[in-house]
């Protein structure tokens, strides 16, 4: 349901495009920044929301779910996966803002969702964030 809490053991995936990469193909804090003026929260998408059972299934959904809405993924884009609870808790420890991960879901895209409270300050919040990056898939896959 809208603005319900992600379960903290659940995991989460941003698209992360080229220009928020680092030179050796990280993900950099850039990746968490809102979109000034244009942003209330960091828009993210629930993996378990999708029904597929693996990890690599989720990740093919989650890409034509993204497409399927006008979303562009770059070819040098890369999908960063997080768990809520370690970002969540990561986040306070070392800054004590508490941030909120809320389900948003948007039509055609149920599984959309929510990093809440970023700009309480988001340059340390957005580094703090992408520390606790788990893994990243490539957002097209070769042909």
């Amino acid at each position: 349901m809208t603005g319900d809490p992600l379960p903290y053991e659940d995991h989460i995936a941003r698209y992360c495009g080229y220009t928020t990469l680092s030179e050796d193909g990280k993900v950099s804090s850039t990746a968490f920044r809102l979109r000034k003026d244009k942003e209330q929260y960091l828009s993210v998408q629930w993996l378990e929301c999708l029904p597929q059972s693996d990890r690599l299934s989720k990740i093919r959904d989650l890409r034509r779910i993204l497409s399927s809405n006008n979303f562009k993924l770059g070819p040098k884009g890369k999908i960063a996966v997080l768990n809520v609870g370690s970002v969540c808790d990561h986040a306070e420890a070392c800054s004590h803002f508490k941030i909120r991960v809320l389900h948003e879901p948007k039509a055609g895209n149920p599984s959309h969702s929510g990093i809440h409270d970023t700009i309480q300050d988001e340059r340390l919040i957005s580094e703090l964030i992408a520390e606790k990056v788990i893994e990243t898939y490539p957002a097209i896959l070769p042909h």
